[in-house]
Parts: structure tokens; C-alpha cells; sequence
């Protein structure tokens, strides 16, 4: 296995995340105090299932789809809204790359009946964990319907843990939990398969 995926992986794995810094030699990879997910069980889809309603209900028609178009979605995800700073670095969107290449990394995209990207969102699943690192949306209730049926779409195939790594006021209305990043590493060891 390439070295660079190999020490991603372990990084990931030991409940790590990746976040640029331009005046770093090397590619920082931080933890929290508490780690933001979505709960994935029954429960937790429907509840969010019932705040994004009206989004999935207007985009029925929207066909999810899984690594479709992966140079795309880290493409749009590396394009920040005006007036936000680049999240997704050259030097991070070559890693996703890698990490893709390898099988690690999937985008899960929203496509509309006539074939335009609606929104996307790039992630890395090891075992039974899907450790989402970004989403974007091109149009309007796209993010929420693009979200749900993700999350639907990640249970169906045995996901157990869903990390966001960081909250923000949206995922917070949206209902995902902050727990401890101990409980967190504990909770990815499950999902990994380790004691």
C-alpha cells in the first residue's frame, strides 16, 4: 500500500482528521474535544428525516448516486462560497485523490433529472465508519435532501458511525450530537472492528 494512504489511514483510524495549513511543511491532522456526528440509526435518520422533509420531498425526483462523478464533487467542494475561506487545499483535494484511487474515498452526489450535479459530498469510509469531510450545494434545499438520503443510503450498506468531525450552526439545527472525543475514539474502534 502506498506509504501516504498507509499513514492516512492510521491517522483516520486513531480518530484524526485532516484540516490545510498553508505555513505547515506537512499536512496537519487535528483531534477535538468533542467530535460532531449524525446518529445513524433508525432514530436519528428519522429525526432528521422529519427537519428536512420539505427539502427531500421538493427534490424526489434527484437521483442519488456514489462515486458517479468524484473529480466533480471534490472539485465544487473545493470551491468555497464567496467570502469563505478554501477548506479543500491543493495539497488535501491530492490525498482525497489518492485516498479515492485506493478505494477509501466516495463522493455521494444528488443528481437532477436532467443530469446537473445538485450537490455533493466527499467522505472517507473505513469499515463501518463514513467520516464526511465536506459538502457543497449548486442549488437551493439540495444539501438537506443530498444529506438524508446519504445517511439512508450509509445505514442500508452497514454504517454504524457518521463523523463530521466539527459542527456548525447548520449540522446543530440539523441535529447532529457532539460527544467526547474519547467516546468518539471508542465509538470508531466499533465501527473498525477493533477492541
Amino acid at each position: 500500500m502506498d506509504a501516504v494512504i498507509e499513514q492516512a489511514i492510521m491517522r483516520y483510524a486513531a480518530g484524526a482528521f485532516p484540516m490545510d495549513d498553508a505555513d505547515a511543511d506537512d499536512l496537519p491532522w487535528y483531534t477535538a474535544p468533542e467530535r460532531a456526528i449524525f446518529e445513524i440509526d433508525d432514530a436519528g435518520r428519522d429525526t432528521l428525516r422529519r427537519k428536512v422533509r420539505r427539502d427531500a420531498n421538493r427534490l424526489a425526483d434527484h437521483e442519488l448516486a456514489v462515486d458517479r462523478d468524484y473529480e466533480q464533487v471534490l472539485k465544487l467542494c473545493a470551491t468555497p462560497p464567496p467570502g469563505e475561506g478554501v477548506w479543500i487545499t491543493p495539497r488535501l483535494a491530492a490525498l482525497y485523490r489518492r485516498l479515492h484511487a485506493a478505494g477509501y474515498s466516495h463522493s455521494f452526489e444528488l443528481w437532477t433529472p436532467d443530469g446537473d450535479l445538485a450537490a455533493g459530498i466527499l467522505g472517507v469510509v473505513l469499515g463501518r465508519a463514513a467520516l464526511l469531510e465536506s459538502m457543497r450545494k449548486r442549488r437551493p434545499s439540495a444539501g438537506n435532501a443530498l444529506l438524508i438520503r446519504t445517511l439512508d443510503h450509509l445505514a442500508a450498506h452497514g454504517i454504524t458511525l457518521c463523523d463530521i468531525q466539527l459542527p456548525t450552526d447548520h449540522t446543530l439545527r440539523l441535529g447532529c450530537v457532539l460527544i467526547p472525543q474519547h467516546d468518539y475514539e471508542q465509538r470508531l474502534r466499533l465501527a473498525l472492528g477493533r477492541p
